[in-house]
């Protein structure tokens, strides 16, 4: 790791002050989550990433995560939707992300000084702090716990050729210590902090190269590589476990260690150890669109630790053979040191963990290209009080007019509301369809990932083996071989946010 990166990743690594830090709880058996936001939320990924954490480290600790972002929203919006789109999910914790359309980003810019600007971004920045009162006081009305997401950044540092909204990160960090110190003491509230650490690795993945960004060309949506920094983040702040599975043996069938699994079985031969293992987790599966992630932030020693250690053999190579399959070459001295089974993708743990990050994908894509769309026109078409909401003919009729006036007018945003109409009248009539198929799924992902027993054997490889399964132990996330899921991207094409 380089040194400057290794130096931020420390200071990221700092413990805050016990008699200041608000940990958020982590999520527990029988919660069900709400994820509130703005399109930041609506249509991308880092509460994806996160559930998909506990999905793979707790599999016997089911919850629900139900996306209650909103495309172009703010907190005042999700205080006017909370009655309909929040409350009805009888959520036990929510998470809340807003502010990035709350600060009027539009007041700000290296040439905007006009004192009535200046003086309008104060009014924004306390209008957002009475309307997150607000909402977390609704939200704490019905025994919600509450866990504030400090925002993700505005990128007012990259060279690209999107306006800069100079001075809109600086807000946002306001905000969120204004939460940090004014509501979360009062609500007792958990904090996780993004824009901070996220301000600091942006400076970081920007020092040889002005033009990098962990956001996006429009400097506000983080894409794939920034919104699993952000569950990262998350994690971190959460204080979860580093753990899937440490096992540790001798070649006198000893075992030294088993963390978080059973060992049994165990026998050996001459520079041969064999046993069966039962993990109660299942490996992290890095998804390949995470980009760098891995090169800026301790993830696999933090959160993915699935430690193999096999002493006494003497040196030389060696195969590891999982269900007669051989997954991996070590030398002897690697084996000793331990291996992080969580970086070779051939297990049969990782490919459980993967087919379950697939299915976890498309549980993901029904909320964040087609039912939070549904949400947004009835939030942002609502507020029309002559226009009945809940009428389908109406609101297709009220679309489809919008989007002709935006088509005179040539107006830039015609394109995206003209995609927006088009997945509203599609899949409102398929509201039900999509909820039901959306909890079958969520169903689904609580069974296949159950771990399942293997057996483990370490042996001498032939030429042949040890060519086969050389390389499979990666410690640079360029090379990582991750899985990326046909239409990973086309979710945050189709609810690409606007706000």
């Amino acid at each position: 790791m380089k040194s400057w990166l290794l130096g931020l990743v420390l200071a990221l690594s700092v413990v805050a002050d016990p008699a200041t830090e608000r940990v958020p709880r982590m999520f527990h058996k029988g919660d069900v989550w709400v994820a509130v936001g703005d399109s930041i939320t609506h249509s991308r990924r880092y509460h994806s990433f996160i559930y998909l954490y506990y999905l793979t480290r707790f599999p016997d600790q089911p919850f629900e995560l139900v996306n209650c972002g909103v495309s172009g929203d703010s907190a005042g919006g999700a205080v006017e939707r909370f009655p309909w789109d929040i409350e009805p999910h009888h959520p036990t914790i929510a998470t809340i992300m807003l502010g990035m359309n709350d600060v009027g980003r539009g007041n700000y810019g290296a040439d905007k000084t006009d004192p009535a600007l200046v003086a309008r971004r104060q009014g924004s920045i306390d209008g957002h702090m009475k309307n997150m009162d607000k909402l977390s006081d609704l939200l704490r009305g019905i025994n919600c716990d509450l866990i504030y997401l400090t925002p993700s950044i505005y990128d007012q540092t990259a060279e690209m050729a999107c306006y800069n909204n100079l001075g809109v990160n600086d807000a946002l960090a306001t905000c969120g210590q204004r939460v940090a110190t004014e509501l979360a003491p009062k609500y007792n509230a958990g904090i996780a902090d993004l824009n901070g650490p996220m301000t600091a690795l942006n400076a970081a993945y920007q020092k040889d190269d002005k033009t990098k960004t962990l956001v996006g060309p429009d400097r506000v949506h983080p894409g794939d590589l920034g919104q699993f920094l952000m569950a990262y983040l998350f994690l971190k702040a959460q204080q979860v476990p580093s753990v899937v599975a440490e096992m540790a043996l001798d070649t006198n069938g000893q075992v030294q260690a088993s963390t978080n699994c059973t060992v049994s079985e165990v026998q050996t031969g001459t520079n041969t150890v064999s046993f069966t293992c039962l993990e109660k987790a299942l490996p992290y599966p890095v998804p390949i669109v995470a980009g760098e992630a891995l090169e800026l932030v301790p993830f696999l020693q933090d959160m993915d630790r699935e430690m193999l250690t096999v002493t006494g053999l003497a040196e030389g190579t060696y195969v590891l053979v999982i269900d007669d399959e051989p997954v991996l070459a070590a030398s002897a001295g690697d084996l000793a040191a331990g291996i992080n089974l969580a970086t070779c993708d051939r297990t049969p743990m990782y490919l459980q963990a993967k087919a379950v990050a697939d299915l976890n994908e498309q549980r993901h894509a029904i909320p964040a290209s087609r039912l939070r769309t549904l949400a947004a026109q009835k939030l942002f078409m609502g507020r029309n009080k002559n226009l009945d909401t809940d009428n389908f003919e109406a609101m297709k009729a009220a679309l489809e007019a919008r989007v002709e006036e935006l088509h005179k007018s040539n107006h830039p945003l015609y394109g995206y509301m003209k995609g927006q109409a088009a997945t509203y009248i599609k899949y409102k009539p398929l509201e039900q369809e999509l909820l039901a198929e959306l909890a079958k799924i969520t169903a689904e992902l609580w069974q296949i990932n159950q771990p399942q027993a293997h057996r483990f054997v370490v042996r001498p490889g032939s030429a042949a083996e040890i060519a086969q399964a050389e390389g499979r132990i990666l410690d640079s996330f360029a090379s990582f071989q991750g899985w990326n899921p046909t239409g990973w991207t086309n979710t945050n094409a189709q609810v690409e946010a606007k706000d």
